[in-house]
């Protein structure tokens, strides 16, 4: 199937699916993606306040939409001082976890990412994580994080994605009939697992995502590949 036929489910179906699965969700990223999505978080944040940031402001304010239980913006905060950071979930479960687990000092809200809270150009940097494929209106998420971003702030978006190459004929069998089961059969909840190997055999390409954000008004929008392409990150400036 093609990523520009996919359509989100519906938003109650995402939010009882992630309080469902909440107890285990952390352990079962690591062990279905091998162990890699930690890292993958971390890299991601050194890319964008290390060595490897082209253009990088001092940020001071950070925002992560869908922070499930915090371990995205766990990773800044850890980095650095801030002097304002909100997590924003729309799962109550995931966002009791986070407030539980994460050390460091944050806003935590409960709140549809695709309608936010917050006054234009509110944050320096807009992070997100293994949420892009519950998005129902694209355009519309976009537009907000372009609303809300300072002028000179950057977006970063990690999810997963298809890989190239032949690392895909390892993949493709993996994502289509071992991750839902084993996730089903560990988390207790199947529907949760299937929703997550088929959204990724489905999504749009990268590529595509970058044209949707230049036609909201972002800029200077780049991606980083990890994993032979099994997880991206695509960085975008206001």
């Amino acid at each position: 199937m093609k990523g520009k036929h996919y359509i989100a489910p519906e938003k109650a179906f995402i939010q009882s699916s992630f309080n469902s699965i909440t107890p285990r969700y952390d352990f079962l990223n690591q062990i279905l993606s091998f162990g890699m999505s930690d890292r993958w978080r971390q890299k991601s944040c050194e890319i964008l306040l290390g060595g490897e940031a082209v253009d990088r402001p001092r940020a001071k304010t950070i925002l992560d939409l869908g922070c499930g239980t915090g371990k995205f913006l766990e990773c800044f905060l850890k980095t650095k001082k801030w002097d304002f950071a909100v997590g924003l979930d729309f799962s109550s479960k995931m966002l009791k976890k986070a407030r539980e687990t994460v050390e460091e000092t944050a806003v935590w809200i409960e709140e549809d990412f695709e309608k936010l809270p917050f006054l234009e150009g509110s944050f320096d940097l807009i992070v997100s994580a293994f949420t892009l494929r519950s998005v129902r209106d694209m355009p519309a998420f976009l537009k907000e994080i372009n609303r809300v971003l300072s002028p000179g702030g950057r977006v970063a978006l990690l999810d997963l994605t298809r890989p190239r190459g032949i690392a895909a004929f390892f993949f493709y069998p993996y994502l289509r009939w071992v991750l839902p089961v084993l996730g089903g059969i560990i988390s207790g909840h199947c529907q949760a697992y299937h929703f997550l190997s088929s959204s990724v055999q489905s999504f749009q390409r990268p590529e595509e995502t970058m044209d949707l954000m230049e036609k909201t008004g972002l800029r200077k929008i780049r991606l980083k590949r990890f994993a032979f392409g099994a997880a991206t990150l695509i960085i975008a400036s206001k």
